[in-house]
């Protein structure tokens, strides 16, 4: 299904870019006033929802996403009513931007859908995990050895995922609340952390070291999912860890988990926050 996922998800970003390709070629060439304005138009619904990934991806610590994907969203709406407006004739720019919705659509709420398997329950204790250079980790190990009485554990998409960076852009927020309350704080994905842009990382505090640390291959597939990684990187990586976060007690239990429904909503620093009041029940 992973497999599946990267390839649509790969043509529908290939068929906006090409429409937008089509639609700056057709206005080099020129075309009647009103034609203009369609293709124009085009342009702007085609290459709306592109565009806003790749700012959200370079401007991780700015431009944060929704449910919704708000900027997005604007971008094809004003295009297909500037299409809608001026192309009397409903010409080719008229089925093509109803195309590019429906596109946008499915990729808002299919094709970043996140699928679970079963997962551990709160109350359950936390599974051992494997460091790709340090070797097996245990939470309780980890409390015990910086000497905190619990730990938030979270897994990132990935270095080339926007909501992955904007939500690593935000973790800094967070720490001067966990030093005040004696918890860690620990960044599980597949890659290295040499991957990750380095004005992301917080500086390392006494009890929270501020590093993304790689998981093991074969990666678990509880917190990993093989080929979901896009496409065009396979050359590279094919997985992606599964976007989720975890609050544990200071001998690994679980208190609090989040299992996000898309990687475009990963856990916010507010949630988090607001979820430390457990480890004082």
């Amino acid at each position: 299904m992973n497999k599946f996922k990267a390839f649509f998800t790969f043509i529908g970003f290939f068929w906006l870019l090409l429409c937008g390709f089509w639609a700056v070629l057709t206005l080099v060439r020129g075309s009647e006033s009103g034609a203009t304005a369609a293709w124009i138009g085009l342009l702007i619904n085609a290459w709306a929802l592109p565009s806003w990934m790749l700012l959200r991806y370079l401007f991780p610590g700015k431009i944060s996403g929704d449910l919704r994907e708000p900027g997005a969203f604007a971008g094809v709406l004003v295009g297909l009513a500037l299409i809608l407006l001026t192309d009397s004739e409903r010409g080719l720019p008229v089925y093509l931007a109803i195309y590019n919705l429906f596109v946008f659509l499915f990729y808002l709420h299919h094709l970043s859908s996140v699928a679970w398997p079963p997962m551990p329950a709160p109350g359950t204790l936390f599974p051992a995990l494997e460091h790709r250079d340090v070797g097996r980790w245990q939470a309780a190990e980890y409390c015990r050895e910086h000497g905190v009485r619990g730990v938030i554990v979270l897994f990132l998409r990935g270095s080339y995922c926007a909501d992955s960076r904007h939500q690593l852009s935000q973790l800094y927020t967070l720490l001067e609340d966990l030093q005040r309350q004696n918890v860690g704080l620990v960044l599980w994905s597949v890659q290295s952390e040499d991957r990750w842009p380095h004005h992301l990382l917080a500086p390392n505090t006494s009890q929270v070291i501020f590093q993304v640390r790689q998981l093991a291959q074969p990666v678990p597939a509880l917190f990993a999912a093989s080929n979901a990684a896009p496409l065009i990187l396979h050359p590279w990586i094919k997985d992606a860890a599964r976007p989720s976060a975890w609050l544990l007690d200071a001998e690994g239990y679980i208190l609090w988990r989040e299992l996000p429904a898309t990687y475009r909503m990963p856990t916010t620093v507010a949630t988090l926050r607001n979820q430390l009041f457990r480890l004082q029940e």
